[in-house]
């Protein structure tokens, strides 16, 4: 007797924003504390900016991906419909967009856990912490799609608790620290110069935006677009009300100082 043939089950909506929302929305830990040591008092408008652009790319990459839908982004789109070695070329700048954003999520974790642990050496630490992952991707190990949503939805907890908190403090202190930075001079350059600076350190926020396209076969029909609707609600709301939020509890100075630059949302939480 012939053995049924195993159902390939696909990703649901919240699967899928799950596995590529917990590369994106990670962003929140250190973005908004890159973008005001360049734009300073203009952060948020850096990020909201950041976010238009992102919208812009959001329709075109799901029109693209709609329309060939294989695993692969950006290299399967080019591949057919340019030469082989654009593709590549463009295979080539994801990988190494991918292993900076690795880098920099490694490094700010552990700077994070340094803030429990102070004897820990960081950057043996984000070493170890890299191989490790790298042993586990080797290793064929692939990705849970219920973790995944698990620590997405606490990671948007987390942030939802530290929201409500950060407002009922400005109810009752008030929102003149805020005021006070947006009036203070430059360090040097121009308004433009900060923005323009702030922008290029805020597109590292949504580096992994297009995550969701090497997996789409794994995903259910129209599903798709709809991560990518996800994705881009969450950093357009999330990343720019931190930086405003920042801007309202501490001043500039301690902002782009090292210490708060490294561990933003720990000292929000304080």
């Amino acid at each position: 007797m012939d053995a049924k043939p195993k159902i390939h089950k696909k990703l649901n909506e919240l699967e899928a924003t799950a596995i590529s929302g917990n590369d994106i929305s990670s962003s929140v830990l250190y973005v908004s504390a890159l973008s005001i040591a360049f734009a300073g008092q203009y952060a948020w408008i850096t990020l909201l900016i950041v976010s238009f652009v992102l919208f812009l790319f959001r329709k075109i990459y799901g029109e693209v991906v709609g329309a060939l839908p294989l695993n692969g982004g950006a290299y399967n789109a080019l591949l057919n419909t340019t030469s082989k070695s654009v593709a590549s070329f463009a295979a080539t700048l994801t990988i190494l967009s991918y292993m900076a954003t690795a880098v920099i999520s490694a490094n700010e974790a552990i700077h994070y856990l340094h803030h429990i642990i102070p004897t820990m050496p960081v950057i043996i630490a984000t070493i170890a912490l890299l191989s490790l992952f790298a042993i586990l991707a080797i290793g064929g190990i692939t990705e849970s799609a219920k973790v995944a949503i698990g620590i997405f939805l606490f990671h948007l907890g987390s942030l939802l608790v530290l929201t409500v908190f950060v407002v009922i403090f400005l109810i009752k202190n008030g929102t003149g620290m805020f005021f006070e930075n947006w009036h203070m001079p430059l360090k040097e350059g121009s308004v433009m110069t900060a923005i323009f600076f702030g922008f290029a350190a805020s597109m590292l926020g949504v580096s992994g935006f297009e995550s969701s396209a090497n997996f789409v076969e794994e995903q259910k029909s129209g599903v798709f677009p709809k991560t990518l609707r996800n994705m881009w609600a969450i950093v357009s709301i999330i990343n720019p009300l931190m930086a405003i939020f920042a801007l309202a509890l501490f001043t500039l100075p301690m902002l782009q100082s090292d210490d708060y630059q490294n561990t933003l949302s720990i000292e929000m939480g304080k």
